[in-house]
């Protein structure tokens, strides 16, 4: 399994985005060059289910269960999507490979 730390902006829902909230623990889709790899969001080490508002630039950690095949792509500022189906419902930046965030 692959984990990185990114900096996520989730879009608000007149941009397209997810028309529910998003909670930290989420399960969507990370974008790697146009492939859609299963992935889970957290908030930090904040209990799941807790509420990540929109519109924010927010400092994640993405557990990606599948991402060691693409750990020669997915490396410090590379940019990215995440999505739910086709819906695109965030952009980010990785910041870091291998390390979770802390607070």
């Amino acid at each position: 399994m692959l984990k990185v730390m990114a900096e996520v902006c989730f879009i608000s829902e007149n941009e397209g985005g997810m028309t529910k909230d998003v909670f930290s623990g989420l399960m969507a889709s990370f974008n790697v060059n146009g492939e859609l790899i299963m992935c889970k969001i957290n908030l930090g080490e904040e209990v799941e289910k807790e509420v990540i508002p929109k519109g924010e630039k927010h400092i994640v950690n993405i557990e990606l269960p599948y991402g060691e095949v693409y750990k020669d792509l997915i490396l410090p500022n590379y940019v990215f999507n995440l999505n739910v189906g086709i819906r695109v419902i965030a952009k980010g930046i990785v910041l870091e490979v291998g390390h979770e965030a802390e607070k």
